[in-house]
């Protein structure tokens, strides 16, 4: 079964997306970017907040929205996010300004993963799966998720971004390697269908569940209609 990953930026929106049915919460500010992150001291009352009213359920952050040259950055975003309590950290790795930079913050995400960092490596996906970071963040061995998702949410959902072809290998790919296998990128209600299909361990939403635009206030009807979509059956072809 697919799980529902929803992203939240503030108290109200997390126990609505708690309490709506939602298997992972996601710490970000939506409108920061497409993975803007918000202050750690707000990360951090948000999962004291969830430990109280949501225990087990997983929570997850971004480190906001950093160039893949700027190690440096980024492993002291990551570190402090982790120590604000979280499951999981997500680190975007996005091969637009070089693969080469990319690939080297792999490797430097792989080191902080060895010492302790829960860190998911989140691959951007605007211009397709690729391969040379994904083989590469799976050869490291330690990262407990890989995610895809997409940098430009008005360009269309990651299903309208890369081909199903792309999207099916790549989760073929990271499960088999005992990893999670992760999707998101402006996802609706209406690509529920294809995400069953190709089976991810969870798929993240926000626009989804919004009344508006993904920086709009969160919807906990919507999230429940996600959450039933993904629980629904597919109708039987016989």
């Amino acid at each position: 079964m697919t799980r529902l990953l929803v992203s939240v930026r503030d108290a109200s929106e997390a126990l609505a997306a708690a309490g709506a049915g939602a298997d992972f919460i996601d710490l970000k500010d939506p409108s920061a970017g497409a993975l803007g992150g918000l202050p750690p001291q707000r990360i951090a009352a948000l999962v004291a907040l969830l430990r109280t009213h949501a225990a087990g359920l997983p929570v997850s952050a971004t480190i906001g929205d950093v160039e893949a040259n700027e190690i440096d950055e980024i492993l002291a975003r990551s570190r402090r996010v982790a120590q604000c309590g979280v499951d999981y950290v997500k680190v975007g790795v996005d091969a637009q300004g070089g693969r080469a930079a990319a690939l080297a913050l792999v490797a430097r995400l792989a080191d902080l993963a060895r010492a302790g960092v829960p860190v998911v490596p989140v691959l951007v996906a605007d211009e397709g799966v690729d391969d040379a970071l994904v083989q590469a963040a799976l050869r490291e061995g330690v990262f407990p998720a890989l995610m895809l998702d997409t940098r430009a949410k008005r360009a269309g959902s990651l299903l309208q971004r890369v081909t199903l072809l792309s999207l099916a290998g790549f989760v073929a790919r990271v499960r088999g390697s005992g990893c999670l296998a992760g999707l998101a990128g402006a996802l609706r209600q209406a690509d529920l269908s294809l995400v069953k299909a190709l089976g991810p361990d969870f798929a993240g939403f926000r626009s989804a569940v919004c009344a508006g635009e993904r920086a709009g206030a969160l919807d906990a009807q919507r999230v429940r209609a996600v959450r039933d979509g993904l629980l629904a059956k597919e109708p039987s072809l016989a």
